[in-house]
């Protein structure tokens, strides 16, 4: 399902029109007392774009990690800036790249959350893409 984007219009005027599409958006639910959880998503530029921040109401902080598996050993760590290559989807899922999110209360599945991301170009433009993604307990189908 695709969700509607509100873009801001950053510091020039080709800026205006979103450069970048967010479908398939959801949060991981919670149980009492989680104190984090994780957002998942497929994410789309027509140019080439880097992820620079994330923020919601719901955490208060949120960050880009990346899992993965060394010598059967899961690792999770913090991404500085997340590369998007023009018209190439990356998705943001459990066992790879995801957002990692330290909340303020407990997520409920059939409830919303808005995730605010920034985007910065080459040239140093910058986009906000605001969204509101469903908490579940797994991906909507």
């Amino acid at each position: 399902s695709v969700y509607t984007l509100i873009p801001l219009i950053a510091l020039s005027a080709s800026a205006a029109q979103a450069q970048v599409t967010i479908t398939e958006a959801w949060v991981r639910a919670t149980v009492p007392n989680q104190s984090a959880t994780g957002a998942f998503m497929r994410m789309a530029s027509k140019k080439d774009t880097k992820l620079i921040s994330a923020n919601s109401d719901a955490a208060g902080v949120v960050e880009v990690h990346e899992m993965s598996m060394e010598k059967d050993i899961m690792r999770m760590r913090p991404v500085v800036g997340l590369q998007l290559q023009a018209n190439k989807p990356l998705e943001l899922k459990a066992g790879g790249y995801h957002l990692m999110m330290d909340l303020k209360k407990q997520l409920k599945a059939g409830f919303e959350v808005q995730i605010s991301l920034v985007f910065q170009n080459a040239n140093g433009e910058r986009e906000t893409v605001y969204m509101h993604a469903p908490v579940a307990l797994n991906k909507p189908k």
